[in-house]
């Protein structure tokens, strides 16, 4: 009887270890939509395109080449605007209502809060 317990803990916790290792790896790739809200000119791709047109498709295309430039992996970027975001004001950080999703493995998620280092006017990816 006592054999029987020994081999039953000895395999469980072989078993609970892999399970955990399995569940914790694959998460990495998940899915996860970051977003931005977009400013006059205080945006972190800001200086690496111009655009000589003003769709969004091409922004959305700019934005996306700046972040696999930067070895992001991206999945899409997409835009919509909200009027709650809009701040009055003409200076560079002031936000204009465009937010900016950018969907990204999980992996990829401290590469791409980094490119937007703490800042005096606390613009972030969330």
């Amino acid at each position: 009887m006592d054999k029987r317990k020994y081999k039953m803990k000895n395999i469980k916790l072989p078993l609970i270890i892999s399970l955990t290792i399995i569940l914790f790896s694959c998460s990495k790739n998940e899915p996860l939509s970051m977003h931005w809200d977009l400013t006059g000119c205080s945006n972190p791709w800001d200086s690496h395109f111009s655009l000589d047109t003003f769709s969004t498709d091409s922004y959305n295309a700019g934005v996306y080449n700046y972040f696999t430039e930067e070895g992001i992996e991206v999945n899409y970027v997409t835009s919509e605007f909200d009027s709650s975001k809009v701040e009055l004001c003409y200076a560079f950080h002031c936000k204009t209502g465009t937010v900016i999703t950018v969907n990204i493995p999980t992996k990829d998620r401290r590469k791409l809060k980094n490119l937007a280092p703490n800042n005096q006017f606390d613009l972030s990816f969330y």
